[in-house]
């Protein structure tokens, strides 16, 4: 949200589609790609350096070992999603969880890609109809160097209705269809369904 690192976790993907609670699909462009391409204009973008590692390239044993390192200098759980490909066995997941706790971690989550009629993150659009994004309507991340500017103003930001929305600080948060969204990028930023 304020475009920071995502800590743990690799990208997903640095393309991919969130489904929202309405059912449409939000395409999703990681903006270090983008930050990239801008600082270095003769790379191209279909074959992008060997450090873009997005979380399906890795093993899955390599998820559960970056945690179990990480783990050694957290005193609590540490929330991280071990990625596994679809056709994971439930075999080779016990081997991740028994992995982990060798490890020394002290909780563990493994989602197998495609274990679920729906799931959040897909690396396509699974809907017929895929919603036509314009540069209005593409989400934004904030810059660290914009938040002292934020700071110093009376505007609420939140999920609450009425709010100003925390993804693009444009539009107001009201309640459509069950969900406080966003009336500018769209973002479902809380739901009741």
């Amino acid at each position: 949200m304020v475009g920071v690192s995502t800590g743990l976790e690799p990208y997903f993907s640095f393309s991919y589609f969130r489904s929202g609670r309405l059912g449409k699909f939000i395409e999703v462009k990681a903006d270090i790609v983008q930050e990239y391409l801008d600082k270095h204009p003769e790379a191209d973008p279909d074959n992008l350096p060997s450090w873009f590692v997005a979380a399906m390239e890795l093993a899955p044993e390599a998820h559960a070992d970056v945690q179990c390192v990480i783990q050694r200098w957290i005193d609590s759980s540490i929330s991280k999603t071990v990625n596994a490909p679809q056709g994971y066995s439930v075999e080779q997941v016990e081997k991740v969880y028994e992995r982990l706790y060798k490890g020394g971690a002290k909780g563990g989550t493994v989602y197998v890609d495609g274990s679920r009629d729906s799931q959040v993150l897909t690396l396509k659009a699974e809907e017929n109809e895929i919603p036509t994004f314009t540069e209005k309507t593409k989400q934004h991340v904030v810059l660290v160097d914009t938040i002292s500017d934020l700071r110093s103003t009376d505007v609420t930001i939140g999920s609450e209705v009425g709010n100003t929305c925390p993804v693009c600080r444009k539009g107001k948060v009201k309640e459509i269809g069950g969900c406080n969204t966003c009336s500018n990028c769209g973002t479902q930023l809380k739901c009741g369904l």
